[in-house]
């Protein structure tokens, strides 16, 4: 297939994806409420976790914001278990978003970026492609979805993809979750056990702000002992 034909596959998909999640009546069914409902539902069924990694992994394709996948698993499944539903529905979700991109997508890219500095950027990216997906997974305002299709479009390797979104990841994963575990049971539970919950949620969102440059700070100093 022609890569023009591709890419316009990719871009006409998402965009039917987003029309249907906004103007069409499935719009109405797909809120927020109607979701987490759905997966309160679906909690105390033995196939529950499969249905919400299936949800997760296919919102993550069709751009939905991981954080709120990743908060309702918290909040559906509790701190333990939501954090590895959400580790592996996460991981899952960003493979499928980054294969489409450089399936379909990966060949247009690349024939802008013939020569000059934007090539040169494209395969340092490739070389570095652990250290800059895990640095870049550590910062928790760069867009989910944005950095999983740019991944694919890039000449970042998979595995090197896959292993810096595993570990970038779980820090963020895991205090989105006990953040969501927390919030719940402030809202339906009473006392100073979920005020202090809450407390210690809100200050590691916080913490794992600072992440990156503590990575940074540590590489410098292991480099110049070198």
């Amino acid at each position: 297939m022609d890569k023009k034909i591709k890419f316009a596959v990719l871009v006409v998909g998402l965009a039917a994806v987003f029309a249907i999640f906004r103007w069409s009546p499935a719009a109405e069914w797909l809120t927020k409420e109607n979701i987490l409902g759905f997966l309160g539902i679906i909690r105390g069924e033995w196939w529950g976790p499969a249905v919400f990694i299936l949800i997760y992994a296919v919102g993550c394709v069709v751009a939905l914001p991981g954080s709120i996948l990743t908060l309702a698993g918290g909040a559906v499944f509790g701190t333990a278990w939501g954090t590895v539903y959400n580790v592996v529905a996460s991981n899952l979700g960003a493979t499928l978003a980054f294969l489409a991109a450089r399936t379909l997508g990966r060949d247009f890219v690349k024939g802008f970026l013939k020569g000059g500095r934007l090539a040169e950027f494209d395969e340092a990216i490739g070389r570095s492609g652990f250290k800059t997906i895990f640095r870049l997974r550590l910062i928790p305002v760069v867009p989910f979805n944005g950095l999983n299709f740019g991944a694919g479009f890039s000449a970042v390797r998979y595995r090197d993809y896959l292993t810096g979104s595993f570990l970038g990841m779980l820090p963020a994963t895991f205090i989105y979750t006990y953040f969501a575990d927390a919030l719940l049971e402030g809202v339906t539970g009473a006392g100073q056990k979920a005020f202090l919950n809450l407390a210690l949620a809100g200050a590691l969102l916080v913490l794992v702000s600072f992440l990156p440059s503590i990575y940074k700070t540590i590489k410098e100093r292991t480099n110049g002992k070198v």
